[in-house]
């Protein structure tokens, strides 16, 4: 058993069984052309010449606290059919995470096909990704931009504004994807035969926000809108998009929304009735305790917390350290006389603000005295981490 880096050689068999794991069917029409990842961000396992396993690594970040956290976005990570329970997975997490902190990634987000290998991997829930159905005509009771936004079809030459756009806006959301420039290039450049509504909003000359969708069958409609992205350089720009999208409601009866967990539409529908909110989760792992903690941005608090952190994977962060935080950065150091104590699936969730320190002791994840977890309670606080990307 090897597991390396792709080779040009292994791309087929890599794709295939990518295809097998994550489709209905059981071979797919290879296109060497169609680069997925680079191959220095994909590792396959490989026995006597044959791809048993494939997971790609992608260096991005994301955001909490309003900075960028160097984050490893994992995907597309699979084992044969055949050889599960062999201990490859572990294997490839083992090389993974190794490689992951050699590359200065202070923690890596996934989304779970099950949660139960990456539990014990140490990733944990720490945010959401969230989907909603509404009516297309409530659309319309969104405000009317206070200023007026010019929109037009989408050209390439809008791309590179865009990217960056996105990458602004991302920023200032918790939880969101920055630099995850691929996925957005690549729903902008795709097949052209596919139906695909994709509107640029622009105000004073400047490219200002997308509306990018497709069309979905649908039972109570000619079709329906699934929007993929839609976002804006501020929500006057953003109303002129979501009003755009409920023009269709005379063919479009539904449409789905990739929305924040307390989106300002929920305050802007005349009625609530039309939506059908679903949600899945992302996990987070800590990679690089130390830097995480200085990359991420911190409540206006100042305290001194000394942690007992247990990480049966990562022997660096394992152990006791002192996190001191002040002006909105904190610093974690070796030492101190742990009085908290808790895993590193319980501090990626605390880490990202998907819950408390209060609420992890109630459930047994977090031990220690009631003043100490308070003043976690306070140094981590952080609006929910919602993604509206998933890989």
């Amino acid at each position: 058993m090897e597991i390396r880096p792709l080779r040009p050689e292994d791309a087929e068999q890599a794709f295939q069984l990518r295809v097998h794991a994550f489709s209905s069917s059981t071979r797919g029409d290879y296109d060497a052309a169609e680069v997925y990842a680079p191959d220095e961000h994909r590792l396959v396992a490989v026995d006597g010449g044959r791809v048993v396993g494939h997971l790609a690594v992608w260096p991005v970040h994301q955001s909490f606290g309003g900075r960028a956290v160097p984050m490893a976005a994992v995907s597309a990570f699979t084992i044969a059919h055949d050889q599960r329970g062999r201990g490859i997975g572990s294997q490839m997490l083992t090389v993974a995470l190794e490689r992951m902190a050699d590359a200065g990634l202070a923690i890596s987000t996934l989304y779970p096909s099950t949660p139960v290998p990456y539990h014990r991997w140490g990733w944990e829930f720490a945010g959401e990704h969230v989907r909603r159905r509404v009516a297309t005509r409530a659309l319309l009771d969104v405000p009317a931009p206070a200023v007026p936004v010019e929109l037009r079809p989408y050209a390439p030459a809008d791309l590179d504004a865009l990217v960056e756009l996105n990458d602004r806006r991302a920023q200032r959301e918790p939880g969101a994807l920055i630099g995850g420039d691929r996925w957005l290039r690549r729903a902008l450049q795709a097949d052209p035969d596919e139906p695909e509504l994709a509107v640029v909003a622009v105000r004073d000359g400047q490219v200002a926000g997308l509306l990018l969708a497709v069309k979905e069958s649908a039972d109570d409609g000619i079709y329906g809108l699934h929007v993929l992205r839609l976002f804006g350089a501020d929500r006057d720009v953003e109303r002129a998009l979501l009003r755009c999208a409920g023009h269709h409601h005379a063919v479009a009866a539904t449409s789905v929304l990739r929305s924040r967990t307390a989106d300002p539409l929920l305050f802007e529908l005349s009625s609530l009735t039309h939506l059908d909110p679903a949600c899945e989760h992302f996990m987070t792992r800590v990679i690089d305790a130390p830097a995480a903690m200085t990359a991420r941005g911190w409540a206006p608090v100042s305290a001194t917390i000394e942690l007992d952190i247990s990480d049966e994977r990562r022997s660096a962060n394992h152990g006791r350290f002192v996190l001191e935080v002040a002006d909105r950065f904190a610093v974690l150091t070796p030492g101190g006389s742990g009085r908290v104590a808790l895993d590193v699936r319980a501090l990626a969730s605390l880490y990202t603000g998907f819950t408390t320190a209060s609420a992890l002791a109630a459930a047994g994840r977090v031990s220690g005295d009631p003043p100490t977890v308070a003043a976690m309670d306070d140094a981590f606080a952080a609006p929910a981490p919602c993604m509206r990307d998933t890989y």
